[in-house]
């Protein structure tokens, strides 16, 4: 069994509703420590779970120990997913997160949110694989920070924005293919342009939204006022 497999007798299938957009966190929910390894690469599972709060993060080993985060899975992302009936990443907290259950997966292969959700796993998996193999490496780090402070924002207001930054230095370089030192050298570049600041390494402010968004390549306005893709 899973470690976050509740002990509680199994319920049917919550509703399509509850899947999208939980009103209160359901009784087979759990609050789970930082740091805590909740499935295994190739270890037996049947159960989805859905991301209720924190940060989780998938990641594949190479036979030489160095580890490949597939993705980074924020509040209402589900993981749990299997090939016959063997997990196919490792799942891990960066944060206390809050989890919930979902039961056996197979009940729910037919469930439109879960086919939604699969969806939207294979478009970022395809998006990944773009960034490891076309990006540079400020294009990398400028993408990740985009992506993260559209992830765990939640003060909905103008820029500046602020997020906590989950990920270490060398967990960004496991995501985006780096070094730890190129992470850091690209960071303290865009904080020096006026793209981020950061006082401490886990709080980040995204100064320049658009810009940013120029700096990894996802909007056709050029970089300007000093920003240059870089190797």
């Amino acid at each position: 069994m899973p470690e976050t497999q509740s002990t509680a007798a199994p319920s049917a299938a919550p509703p399509l509703a509850s899947l999208s957009r939980p009103p209160r966190l359901p009784a087979r929910s759990r609050v789970v420590s930082e740091n805590f390894t909740l499935l295994f690469e190739g270890g037996r599972n049947r159960s989805l779970f859905r991301v209720l709060g924190g940060c989780i993060v998938l990641s594949q080993l190479l036979d030489d120990g160095r580890r490949q985060i597939t993705d980074v899975l924020g509040p209402g992302r589900l993981f749990g997913f299997t090939v016959d009936g063997r997990n196919i990443a490792t799942a891990e907290t960066l944060s206390i997160a809050r989890i919930e259950s979902l039961g056996d997966a197979e009940l729910h292969a037919t469930n439109p949110a879960i086919a939604s959700e699969l969806k939207t796993t294979l478009h970022r998996l395809q998006t990944h694989a773009t960034l490891l193999g076309r990006k540079t490496a400020s294009e990398k780090v400028a993408s990740a920070l985009v992506e993260l402070s559209r992830l765990f924002n939640r003060s909905r207001v103008p820029a500046p924005l602020s997020f906590h930054l989950h990920l270490t230095r060398a967990d960004l370089a496991d995501w985006l293919g780096l070094t730890v030192e190129t992470v850091s050298r690209c960071l303290n570049r865009f904080k020096r342009e006026g793209l981020i600041d950061f006082c401490h390494p886990k709080t980040m402010r995204v100064l320049d939204p658009e810009r940013l968004k120029a700096a990894a390549g996802l909007t056709r306005q050029r970089a300007t006022r000093g920003v240059h893709p870089q190797n």
